[in-house]
């Protein structure tokens, strides 16, 4: 047989050998051994195990013996034609759920490859050394990371993530310009179980590249994520995206994506839901199969039996489900989810989790009703013996199926302990603990066990254990440890022997720290330990032997073959004669055109080196474009531009560019200057869309670079040296900061421009007396005024615990980041009664220590404050629930007038409404941003750890009359927070977290802390990371300000772009924030005048290309003026802001509006096409807007503006 045919041949058959399927359970049940620890996207360290560093063979030590693979192996023509096109996103075709098990063909073209391209970097770093090319560094990037993606494909995930790493150390700025980088690093962090940093490597792939094929698998496989640290609604929002897209993804179909929502509303306690969606795809598969008759493929015909199985299956679960929500229909229910369950068992065998799902019906199975006395007896106990043999027999199977299932075993163990069986029940609950060690339920039902046999201390190590694992009902288990921890204070005497206790077991179970070195049970034991080795030799030496295969194999070839291979690609007579005319004028060349050159000697030397370039066709990129005109004028005048002094650009464009940016961004750097006028900016993008791009030059950068996040200052606050003095000086921890107190006496002080400043400069300050001196009346705040208003207002309640300012705890009262604050609704009227409520409570029991103890009340002295270098109290042994009453909303101008007006009195720079306010020129209201708030606490309640909407700036009273306790971080510090979050697991953004004083002085990080006492205004400047806790009862109004100053756009900006690459809707809608400020404001500040010019240019440029893009794909856009107090337009799918252009498509009824990206990865067919402003009027409001410095602004008496800046 031909090589060439036989490799071919191998590639189908390996492509049709690998489902989404097989790839789906090879993520259920992967590697037993013990991945790396991937936690750090930047990390380098990460390397492959030891190489092989045996002593070489006699044959080995031979002088000659390596000089035979300085020779390039020999590729075909299909090879030579895959090797060009190797990227990760053909995975799906290469990936072998057993890596070794990859036909030997394919893996030998892999080794072939990988020798090419590392010969060509190879050849690059020795020719940049001699050279320092720019270029040539760039090169050697695209030859490693064509060898990575090489390595990916072959399977070898231990050697593609050191290459990754390495990649992305050597140069991140190429690595996030390339999607296919991040992609494949996610997709080795994916196989590794790695959720979080795979989501991290996925979402950068969609910030930049948001359209096509790359986009759409890293969409599934971000989804899949999410899934598994159960962020449902962003799970189902790309989901759902994906669904709707133009493509197909081989590694998830559309079929198996419905299923896959179907069962993210099912785990998010949306059983309705779920139900109607399985119900849905079953009819959908019968329309499938309707459709397509008898023109289904194998492999189709087995993924839809899988699937009907499973939406059986399912339904049945759903069924089960419902038996504790409604006692009543228990046992028709039941009935529902047998009968499911055996047709799912039926349909699919093979199912493992159908088994156990059965088992756990047929294990609580109850008797029906009709039985009577006598024969009833015997009739329950026969079906009761029947219902769990098929347990048993059910659980058997699953286990065969699935042997790592933890809730299999945890429901062994509940069947024996309901048996009377303690042994075998304990090693049922051991097997399921060590397979899932945060399985709640396995930890209490253990804890059961020996609390029914009177082992009191191994019941209540267990009962922790459950609560360390965030279970979903702590209080009745929390109840026991209580219970327990008294008992087992008691002093109790030792079981005598043979004496029987009622209602416990006969025999003494061994203890917990003993049941882990039992020999139990054996089966399970030598599974675990072939999964083991299976691991070790899987990931052992990164497939050492793949890639050494050229030394010793032979492999014949024809003489075809050998006349094909591929060369060095000579210079072209064009390229030649360019070179030489911009060598003859080399002293008066322009950057960009000295940049034409370099490329030109690159391509020189690596023709009379020999080097080949032909298996990289990415340097393509390197290499400028340059027009037959350009040709001409370097001809006739010695330069390839016109004017080139002139020349506003560094560099000449480099690629076609497509009909929408790659990615867009209002952090993009602009090529243009602030002054050019809008009349040009549309001359310049009309040659985008109509000459054929060639000769348009970016406006902005059309490549969305990454935001970074503030690295924090470049030299420490205090060093590890100065925290020892001061520890043992007992002095104040250098890193505890001092927080601004400022006393305002009167107006002028309240009105000055010095306060303004020294607050924007600060952190985060306290001003004592503004209130007072304005005279604002504060008890029109107070509960009972509120409650007068609206009583039956609803209003937001979190319930949570009572903890010490300086900690926060878990349900296993263990210190954590991860803040208990569950969600619920009530009326303004039931939680004024519940503080009122509180209130007496506090003071009856003051009271009746008082009686008790006399006048003191049993209180020692008053508690000083922790000066934060000894350790924080320890936490209560029983933890106090609260309940705090927050985000209520006072923004109904006819309910809250009197409100409004009273906090109008306040200085301009903290007002509600002014004009040095930039949300006040917003137009329309943001509930929560530039609305007031209104929050109702008792002792202990907590604002969480956050930042403020887009970092803008709050304002905060204390209408009284308790205190509050304040924490606050600076903006600097952010990234560093970011991080110390990801390291525990929480979502920096999103999440609920309580900083522990103690980890953060530990880590470095400066914190403020000051107390906020009645009628004081706390400032928190934008960006500052703040979280507060209520001393005493106490209500706080707080809103957001926007100081119109350069820092609080540019840092607005910052917060806009991350939440996108976070897929956060954001709260404020900057591009029509900076559109209404150019209309209102007259700019005086030169700084704030750049900031707000730059975001016009990009989004008037990219308006025009939105605009363009459509008109060229014959789309009708209608104009749709903007209404009066209309909110902003946000895309369903990305949340991020859609402005200027609406892309509107009707579903269920309702409008909803996309960007331009979504929509064109749906088709654009079903979508009308809106524009709010007329390119007429957002030029006028462009070019009115300019720089006019102060001293020439006070000469014109003329000037008719709303507000300065």
């Amino acid at each position: 047989m031909d090589p060439e045919t036989s490799v071919e041949s191998e590639f189908i058959e390996n492509t049709k050998n690998n489902s989404f399927m097989e790839i789906d359970d090879s993520l259920s049940g992967l590697s037993p051994f013990p991945a790396p620890q991937l936690v750090c996207m930047t990390t380098s360290s990460l390397l492959t195990p030891p190489m092989d560093e045996s002593e070489p063979t006699t044959g080995e030590r031979h002088p000659d013996f390596y000089r035979q693979w300085e020779r390039l192996p020999l590729l075909n023509h299909y090879e030579q034609e895959r090797i060009r096109g190797l990227n990760p996103l053909l995975i799906d075709e290469f990936f072998c759920r057993v890596p070794r098990e990859m036909s030997y063909p394919i893996r030998f073209f892999f080794a072939k490859a990988r020798k090419y391209f590392v010969r060509y970097y190879t050849d690059m770093k020795v020719l940049y050394k001699k050279y320092k090319f720019p270029t040539m560094k760039r090169r050697i990037f695209f030859g490693m990371a064509k060898e990575c993606h090489t390595v990916l494909l072959a399977n070898d995930w231990t050697g593609a993530l050191e290459i990754y790493q390495k990649l992305l150390a050597y140069d991140s700025e190429m690595f996030q310009r390339d999607p296919n980088m991040y992609f494949g690093l996610g997709l080795v962090y994916l196989h590794f179980k790695q959720w979080r940093p795979a989501i991290e490597a996925f979402s950068r792939v969609l910030y930049c590249s948001p359209t096509g094929r790359i986009a759409l698998e890293s969409k599934l496989r971000l989804g899949m994520c999410y899934m598994e640290i159960e962020d449902y609604h962003r799970c189902l929002n790309l989901f759902d995206h994906a669904l709707n897209d133009l493509e197909e993804s081989k590694f998830m179909p559309r079929i198996v994506i419905k299923f896959n929502i179907a069962l993210c509303h099912e785990n998010n306690e949306q059983l309705e839901t779920a139900e109607a969606e399985y119900r849905k795809l079953q009819s959908d598969i019968d329309i499938f199969e309707k459709s397509h008759d008898q023109h289904i493929e194998p492999e189709t015909i087995d993924l839809l039996l899988r699937l009907r199985a499973a939406c059986l299956r399912q339904l049945g679960w759903i069924n089960y489900r419902r038996t504790y929500r409604d006692e009543a229909n228990r046992p028709e229910y039941m009935k529902k989810a047998l009968e499911f369950l055996n047709q799912s068992n039926q349909m699919d065998p093979r199912d493992g989790q159908t088994y156990y799902y059965l088992g756990r019906v047929y294990g609580e199975q109850e008797l029906g009703p009709g039985l009577v006395a006598g024969e009833a007896i015997e009739v329950a106990s026969e079906r009761a013996e029947a219902n769990a043999h098929a347990a048993f027999v059910n659980y058997r199977q699953s286990i065969d199926k699935c042997e790592k299932n933890a809730d299999t075993w945890c429901s062994i163990g509940a069947l024996y302990l309901r048996k009377s069986q303690p042994m075998d029940a304990l090693q049922a609950f051991i097997s399921s603990v060590e397979l899932n060690p945060n399985l709640t339920a396995a930890w209490t039902d253990l804890g059961e066990l020996y609390e029914r046999n009177t082992q009191y201390q191994d019941a209540l190590d267990c009962f922790r254990k459950a609560l360390e694992s965030d279970p979903v009902s702590p209080e009745c288990i929390k109840t026991r440890v209580n219970c327990l921890e008294k008992v087992d204070s008691l002093t109790c005497p030792p079981r005598p022997p043979g004496h029987v206790i009622p209602g416990t077991f006969d025999l003494t179970i061994p203890s917990l720290k003993d049941s882990y070195v039992q020999p139990i049970p054996l089966e399970l034991r030598t599974r675990q330990d072939a999964q083991y080795a299976e691991g070790e030799v899987m990931y052992d030496n990164a497939f050492w032997d793949l890639w050494e295969d050229l030394r010793t194999v032979e492999f014949e070839v024809s003489e075809q073959i050998m006349n094909s291979q591929l060369e060095a690609r000579p210079m072209e007579e064009l390229e030649i004669d360019v070179l030489q005319l911009l060598r003859a004028n080399e002293e008066s060349l322009v950057k960009a055109e000295r940049e034409v050159l370099e490329c030109l000697e690159t391509t020189e030397v690596l023709w009379k080196e020999k080097v080949i370039e032909a298996v990289v066709p990415e340097v393509c990129r390197e290499m400028p474009r340059v027009t037959v005109e350009m040709i001409d004028h370097l001809r006739d005048h010695g330069h390839l531009i016109e004017n080139p002094r002139c020349y506003p650009y560094p560099f000449l464009p480099k690629v076609v560019f497509n009909e929408l940016p790659d990615s867009y961004s209002l952090l993009s750097e602009i090529f243009v200057s602030l002054d050019v006028p809008g009349s040009e900016i549309k001359q310049m993008i009309a040659k985008r869309a109509f000459h054929n791009n060639t000769t348009y030059v970016p406006i902005f950068d059309e490549f969305a670079r990454l935001p970074e996040l503030p690295k924090g200052p470049a030299k420490p606050i205090a060093t590890d040296e100065d925290v020892k003095t001061a520890l043992e000086k007992n002095e104040r921890h250098p890193f505890m900061m001092k927080t601004p107190i400022l006393t305002v006496d009167n107006r002028k002080e309240a009105s000055s421009m010095e306060l303004q400043r020294y607050l924007d400069n600060s952190t985060v300050a306290c001003v004592r007396g503004l209130t007072g001196c304005l005279r604002l009346d504060l008890s029109m705040f107070s509960t009972r005024s509120v409650m007068e208003i609206d009583p039956n207002q609803e209003i937001e309640v979190r319930t949570q615990y009572h903890f010490a300012p300086e900690t926060n705890c878990n349900h296993a009262r263990k210190e954590t980041w991860k803040c208990i604050s569950d969600k619920s609704y009530t009326t303004l009227a039931r939680y004024g009664q519940y503080q009122a409520e509180s209130f007496r409570h506090t003071l009856r029991v003051e009271a009746e220590k008082i009686r008790r103890h006399g006048g003191n009340g049993g209180r020692g002295p008053s508690p000083k404050r922790m000066k934060l270098n000894r350790r924080a109290p320890s936490p209560p042994k029983e933890l106090k629930k609260i309940k705090f009453g927050t985000n209520i909303d006072l923004s109904d101008e006819v309910k809250y007038g009197k409100h409004f007006s009273e906090l109008s009195k306040l200085p301009a720079f903290c007002r509600l409404i002014a004009g040095s306010n930039l949300l006040s020129h917003l137009g329309h209201q943001i509930h929560g941003v530039n609305t007031v708030q209104l929050n109702m606490g008792v002792p202990g309640a907590r604002i969480s750890a956050r930042q403020t909407p887009n970092h803008v700036a709050l304002v905060n009273i204390n209408i009284g009359p308790g205190d509050c306790e304040w924490f606050a971080v600076p903006y600097n510090y952010w990234g560093k927070m970011e991080r110390l979050c990801e390291d525990r697991g929480i979502d920096f953004t999103q999440g609920i977290y309580w900083p522990i004083m103690e980890d953060l002085l530990k880590e470095g990080v400066p914190v403020h802390r000051f107390t906020q006492k009645s009628g004081d205004v706390v400032y928190v400047t934008g960006g500052t990371i703040y979280w507060m806790q209520t001393t005493g009862w106490s209500n706080n109004i707080s809103w957001c300000v926007a100081p119109l100053n350069a820092t609080q756009i540019k840092t607005s900006l910052l917060s806009y772009e991350w939440n996108k690459l976070r897929r956060v809707k954001s709260s404020i809608p900057m591009q029509l924030l900076c559109w209404q400020v150019a209309k209102n404001v007259k700019f005086t500040n030169q700084s704030t005048f750049a900031a707000c010019k730059g975001v016009l240019i990009r989004s008037m440029t990219f308006l025009q290309i939105v605009h363009d893009y459509l008109t060229l794909n014959k789309k009708t856009i209608k104009v749709y003026p903007r209404g009066p107090a209309e909110a902003s337009h946000f895309c369903r799918y990305c949340e991020c802001e859609v402005f200027g252009i609406l892309l509107v498509k009707e579903i269920s009824n309702n409008f909803i509006v996309f960007c331009v990206y979504c929509a064109k990865s749906q088709g654009l067919e079903d979508f009308i096409a809106l524009q709010q402003y007329t390119f007429d009027d957002l030029l006028a409001i462009y070019d009115n807007l300019k720089y006019v410095p102060a001293s020439v602004l006070a000469t014109n008496n003329n000037s008719k503006v709303a507000y300065l800046a």
